[in-house]
């Protein structure tokens, strides 16, 4: 299943679901949603991984990171997250460790509920 995305304007949420992928595939995707008039600077990403069942190694998640850190400044999110459905995710983890270092804002989650209120910014107990 390819990348594909779906944007939320009342909720200023870009969602792209799809299995994982190459950073080629990120940038062709990424581009898209760059042109695509729905979308606007402040929305949050979420990137859905709980129907892929393909896993890519860590050299492929420092490539994505790399095109979704040269995208970041034309898109301008608020904030990205990752949501798996394990609480282990090893690619979400490099992720999260390589966009920490990089100072983006972006967290992995295993809860949808987590995810959407660290989007929204809204602080859980």
């Amino acid at each position: 299943m390819a990348l594909s995305y779906t944007i939320d304007e009342a909720e200023q949420l870009v969602t792209i679901t799809g299995e994982y992928s190459v950073a080629q595939e990120w940038h062709d995707l990424l581009g898209r949603i760059l042109a695509d008039p729905r979308r606007r600077p402040g929305f949050a990403f979420l990137r859905d991984l709980r129907q892929a069942t393909h896993p890519v190694d860590a050299a492929t998640v420092v490539a994505i990171i790399s095109v979704v850190r040269q995208f970041w400044p034309y898109l301008q999110p608020t904030r990205a997250a990752i949501l798996t459905r394990n609480d282990i995710d090893p690619a979400a983890l490099v992720a999260h460790a390589l966009a920490d270092a990089e100072n983006m804002p972006l967290q992995a989650f295993n809860s949808h509920d987590a995810a959407m209120a660290w989007l929204r910014g809204e602080v859980r107990s």
